[in-house]
């Protein structure tokens, strides 16, 4: 029991960065319809050539096209077939909320289940909007999430700078699970982004975290290019310079299931006084195995919202959700039917939230 407490207390010890922002959701897909919201995304379909991009810039073999893009039963699904369409022998959807999503800093969320099989690359990333530094990636490229489908339990984060192609560099590593395999459970991956910082997530553990001197752009000073807007794009390709083309042990179609993506950005900055009141504290004590408290501060009478999710993003208890006035509250949290290990608590009033972490030993 001794070690497994040493055990999570380390890991907790390694979780900063959300602890000190008081992150306000500021954009969200909670795919709760039964169609894509195209004031939020809009699609890119064909095989690259119409953007620019034969075969979009990695030999990949997919056609895309909007019809591989469902949303249904809370979640949205890109699935990739193996069907012949134009010149291609396979098919997938490709999104991007470019001029309708687009931003400088924040927190960005997702919760997601990968596809299976060799050939398969899914990607969660972003690009800039006005490349203002110049052509890729000398304007930058920020992949928050990538999966190859023969390599189940890993996944990818990693940057793109420098000069425009073919003077770019790029910088990341992987992660490892060592839970179960990103093909078979929802998992959630994470990127903060900061004025010349950016860390990455995956079921609330940072594995990788890049600042001063780890990148640069050949037109301007650091922390260029990453202090420009940039959007998401999410897309399912198949085949590609990197993952290599299907093979005989590769089963269609295959699924990259989203159940949703969260943006926040620092709920302080540029608020007044009176906003900047709402108030989410660590709970106390921390970690804890029985009992703990959580303490909050609202500016006004609101309807609040505090929930606790676990490290796959999954809720699994309200603590509150009603009328609470202004001033400081407090609200315990039991850690009974709670397996150990790391948590989440948000606070939601009105537009505003605020996130932290606990670990229940």
């Amino acid at each position: 029991m001794v070690k497994k407490q040493l055990l999570l207390l380390g890991l907790i010890m390694t979780l900063t960065g959300v602890y000190g922002q008081n992150w306000k959701l500021v954009w969200a897909d909670e795919f709760d319809g039964d169609t894509l919201n195209t004031e939020k995304w809009s699609y890119m379909t064909g095989t690259g050539s119409e953007y620019g991009l034969d075969r979009w810039g990695n030999n990949e073999l997919q056609y895309y096209q909007e019809e591989n893009v469902q949303v249904a039963d809370g979640v949205m699904t890109i699935t990739a077939k193996r069907e012949n369409v134009e010149s291609s022998q396979y098919t997938s959807g490709r999104i991007r909320t470019i001029n309708m999503g687009d931003w400088t800093y924040g927190r960005f969320e997702f919760r997601a289940k990968m596809p299976v099989g060799q050939g398969l690359w899914a990607a969660i990333w972003m690009l800039p909007t006005d490349s203002d530094y110049g052509g890729w990636a000398s304007s930058g490229e920020i992949d928050i999430m990538e999966y190859l489908g023969h390599d189940t339990t890993v996944v990818h984060g990693t940057i793109h700078y420098g000069g425009q192609w073919p003077n770019n560099e790029y910088r990341g590593t992987d992660y490892e699970t060592s839970d179960t395999a990103f093909h078979r459970d929802f998992h959630t991956f994470a990127l903060e982004w900061e004025e010349g910082e950016l860390r990455w997530y995956v079921d609330g553990e940072r594995f990788q975290q890049l600042g001063t001197g780890m990148w640069y752009s050949s037109s301007a000073a650091f922390p260029a290019p990453f202090n420009k807007r940039f959007h998401l794009l999410i897309n399912l390709a198949v085949g590609g310079n990197w993952p290599g083309s299907p093979d005989g042990s590769t089963v269609f179609p295959q699924d990259l299931v989203i159940d949703y993506v969260r943006v926040y950005q620092d709920g302080v900055t540029g608020l007044n006084q009176e906003n900047a009141a709402l108030k989410l504290e660590q709970n106390h004590p921390n970690p804890f195995a029985d009992y703990s408290t959580i303490g909050f501060s609202l500016p006004t009478k609101q309807h609040i919202l505090l929930e606790v999710y676990d490290a796959m993003g999954r809720k699994v208890r309200t603590l509150a959700n009603s009328l609470y006035g202004p001033g400081s509250h407090t609200m315990g949290v039991e850690a009974n039917e709670l397996e150990p290990g790391l948590y989440s608590y948000r606070l939601q009033a009105g537009e505003r939230s605020a996130i932290r972490q606990m670990l229940i030993l």
